[in-house]
């Protein structure tokens, strides 16, 4: 696949989204694309440098243009919002490198022109991403992982039959690997040693493929395997604070019904952590620290006798507490503190916690009725859980998602309290994991935008048939569907429409002020006088939503004659 495909493929894949990122690096995936353009930019310095201590005139020349001709254009909307000044001296820096670093200057004038330049890359990350984010080892996970896919693409343009027909595509992916090399060297000292070693194997063997220039198939399937790699670490990770959290989420109900001196339940909360989590946990334990693996064991399979109504409420606390000290010791030991205290890696143990907790509350609920306790208790233990670890991180997230997603935790209480629909309870936790699905920039991937249009009006007229007969819930719950899972996909693609002031009406007539009627039980007359407001609005956005199509087509149409445009130049097919 040559680069026109490649990148018109990219380019078509995000704007089937519904949205584009390229104008903003508010979420955590605009601050990865961000971040990986300047990573790319660090490559091509390399690049720059090997070209030039080999004093190769033209190829030092490519590479002292590609950050401007190539990556500059991506970077620039979020460059100028952030700093407008930064911007212009981002552009001017990368524009003049081409003139201060050749081989016509000394290699000493040449080298302090890329040593300016990674001066401002790196206050353009500073700036834009902002350094504790960047230090996160998840973070720079990211990364290295974009740089590895992009190596084999540039790769695959580069090497045919065991010979390079485009030098500079080479070593574009030579840059990309050596970059994605410097930084692991920055955050293995995070990942588990089998892990570290697996990988450093694999980059071995992956500069050994570009060395024998080997056939691309090869090549993608050893850079693949780093991929694979940080991804299984990473996941592995996940999974394994994910049980550590359940398990607080069980100490927490243990403390609630040894409060309401519940035997039972008290004891099967004491006993799930050992009964059900443990399991999971004891190989990686075991691979890390077996004494300690022999301490989480023992601590957990004492609880039952130690934390339970037949003991002091003082003493059961104190055991209770000392198993909490051990899950902290597990944390720190097998996750590392660095990646437990990061936004991202938390934010994805709320999703893990509040999607089980779904599965735990509809076992429970059925009919308003709970036929499951324990099961009941299990999911508000998790929710529960999930609150706290936000409670963590919302400083780090804008305040309007905050607020969106305080305002779901108190209707899913207040869903759990009323002993609601299952259905009702899945879609207000599904809304807070949408929220954090946008945080982290992993918002579904939806073509007809139309469809939410129609979805919302039915889902509307529902609302007016239902709250008509008194179902109140009911009511609640169809505006809640018509908002959660439709209208958030659809505020977006306004904003990219310049119809930002639209969606933040709409928002508010539909999240908030229908809702707010709901509940407090309106008469029927005004519920509806909002309802069909709202879907007067609605068929205003159902006349702005298809030009979205049509910007699509004309981004997508100039990308692609740019791109042609590129692509017609000569290549350039040298000695390394």
């Amino acid at each position: 696949m040559n680069k026109a495909i490649i990148i018109i493929f990219l380019i078509t894949s995000v704007l089937v989204t519904g949205t584009i990122q390229t104008v903003s690096a508010e979420s955590y995936q605009g601050k990865v694309e961000f971040a990986s353009s300047l990573e790319e930019t660090l490559g091509h310095f390399w690049a720059l440098e090997q070209n030039l201590d080999d004093n190769n005139a033209e190829l030092a020349l490519i590479h002292a243009t590609h950050p401007i001709a190539e990556l500059y254009d991506s970077m620039k909307p979020v460059l100028k919002a952030s700093d407008p000044s930064l911007d212009v001296k981002v552009q001017d820096t990368l524009m003049k490198l081409q003139d201060k670093a050749n081989t016509k200057v000394s290699r000493a004038q040449a080298q302090q022109a890329i040593d300016d330049a990674k001066d401002v890359v790196a206050i353009a990350r500073s700036t834009v991403v902002g350094d504790e984010l960047s230090d996160e080892t998840a973070f720079k996970v990211k990364l290295m992982q974009v740089l590895l896919e992009t190596s084999i693409a540039e790769y695959g343009e580069a090497v045919s039959d065991g010979v390079i027909g485009e030098m500079a595509e080479f070593q574009d992916g030579s840059a990309f690997v050596w970059r994605s090399q410097q930084i692991f060297a920055e955050i293995e000292s995070d990942i588990d040693h089998h892990t570290v070693e697996e990988i450093e194997e694999l980059y071995v063997d992956l500069w050994a493929a570009y060395d024998a220039r080997a056939d691309p198939s090869q090549v993608e399937v050893i850079a693949n395997g780093i991929i694979h790699e940080l991804g299984e670490s990473n996941e592995s990770k996940i999974e394994f604070a994910s049980s550590l959290e359940e398990t607080l989420g069980h100490f927490w109900a243990l403390e609630q019904n040894l409060d309401d001196n519940n035997a039972e339940l008290a004891l099967i909360h004491a006993t799930h952590p050992i009964a059900e989590l443990y399991d999971s946990m004891k190989p990686v334990l075991k691979a890390s620290d077996p004494s300690l693996d022999v301490k989480v064991q023992d601590t957990l399979m004492k609880l039952q006798d130690k934390a339970n109504t037949k003991v002091s409420r003082a003493q059961a606390q104190q055991a209770i507490d000392d198993a909490k000290d051990v899950v902290a010791i597990a944390r720190s030991t097998v996750v590392g503190d660095e990646l437990s205290d990061e936004t991202a890696f938390k934010v994805k143990l709320m999703q893990v916690l509040l999607e089980t907790s779904i599965a735990e509350y509809g076992e429970a609920v059925s009919d308003g009725v709970i036929g499951e306790m324990a099961e009941f208790q299990d999911g508000s233990a998790f929710v529960w859980r999930s609150q706290q670890i936000f409670a963590e991180i919302e400083s780090d997230i804008d305040h309007h998602t905050v607020e969106e997603i305080e305002e779901l935790y108190v209707d899913l209480w207040a869903a759990y309290d009323a002993r609601a629909d299952p259905s009702q309870v899945e879609t207000l936790a599904g809304g807070i994991i949408h929220e954090l699905d946008e945080i982290l920039g992993e918002e579904s991937e939806e073509v007809n935008l139309l469809e939410y249009v129609e979805n919302i009006q039915e889902l509307l007229e529902q609302t007016k048939q239902e709250y008509a007969k008194g179902d109140i819930d009911l009511a609640l719950s169809l505006t809640t569907k018509a908002y959660l899972d439709n209208f958030e996909f659809l505020e977006g693609p306004l904003i990219e429409l310049d119809q930002k002031e639209l969606m933040e009406e709409v928002e508010i007539m539909l999240r908030e002020e229908l809702r707010t009627m709901i509940k407090n039980g309106e008469a029927s007359s005004k519920v509806n006088a909002q309802v069909d407001a709202i879907l007067e609005k609605m068929d205003t956005i159902a006349t702005v939503v298809p030009e979205f199509g049509t910007v699509a087509i004309m981004i997508l149409s100039i990308a692609i004659i740019s791109v042609i445009a590129i692509t017609a130049k000569s290549r350039i097919s040298l000695r390394v």
